[in-house]
């Protein structure tokens, strides 16, 4: 077989799987699911307090991947926005008000009731603590003391190593936590923390540092196992992933969403 007979057969393949997925003409929009207690730069943020406010403003590298899969595909939806323990509820009910969501990881519970797609991106777990980010006297690994973390997040990526015994249900309220000494550490995901910041949508007022783990964490859009033609909806998001890297464009939000962030 030609490599050119392999690649129509591909180009064939793509285009046949984007046809996958046809809701019904009687059904509703896809119920897409945002969690908004924590701003996720530069992968999903928004700006304002309301939730009409943020539904009006929600950007980010993985929303713009996500919303345009759908938006490519004539796939109409409908945004909700909810704190993410309650995305992850909803999630799994037969009847819940969330058919899709993303910026999630692999948990086997979540494996239970949902559908993950390919890497959407990955980025660094660690843990963060007040201290000048450029001195060489830092904490090294094992870490010794108190952590502090949020409700609902998964920390199955730091194995091992110390999970937070104390759970605010934000990230800015772990951040206040943190700064006000009733913890030594706050485990989290860096990127987002840092790059919130730098944006003004997280409020810090100390030198921050951190301690990175040594394997990334992967991030996925996420989908009930109850949402209409769910495995489809996989398949044609990963099948957008794959064509827009070839299209370069994955790699346009990358330069634009990152130089935002300054990550």
């Amino acid at each position: 077989m030609t490599h050119w007979t392999q690649a129509c057969i591909a180009i064939w393949l793509t285009l046949f799987s984007f046809q996958l997925w046809a809701a019904p003409s009687t059904s509703e929009p896809l119920k897409v699911c945002v969690g908004d207690g924590s701003p996720w730069p530069p992968y999903t943020y928004w700006q304002g307090e309301t939730r009409q406010q943020k539904a009006d403003t929600l950007t980010g590298f993985a929303t713009d991947l996500v919303l345009s899969a759908l938006e490519s595909n004539d796939i109409t939806y409908q945004l909700v926005l909810m704190p993410w323990a309650r995305v992850q509820h909803e999630l799994a009910r037969e009847s819940g008000r969330c058919d899709l969501t993303w910026d999630a990881s692999y948990k086997p519970e979540r494996a239970q009731y949902s559908r993950l797609t390919a890497p959407l991106y990955s980025i660094s777990l660690g843990y963060l603590y007040i201290g000048d980010p450029t001195t060489s006297a830092q904490p090294t690994l094992p870490i010794s003391g108190s952590v502090c973390g949020v409700n609902g997040y998964n920390y199955a990526g730091f194995g091992d190593n110390p999970k937070p015994r104390f759970e605010a249900n934000t990230l800015q309220q772990a951040l206040r936590m943190l700064e006000a000494g009733r913890c030594r550490f706050l485990a989290s995901e860096i990127e987002p923390v840092l790059g919130g910041i730098r944006l003004g949508l997280y409020q810090f007022s100390r030198d921050l540092a951190y301690i990175s783990l040594p394997n990334p964490k992967a991030f996925h859009a996420q989908i009930s196992r109850y949402a209409p033609q769910a495995n489809d909806l996989v398949v044609l998001i990963n099948n957008y992933l794959v064509s827009a890297a070839q299209r370069g464009e994955i790699e346009k939000l990358r330069q634009h969403y990152f130089q935002i962030g300054s990550l």
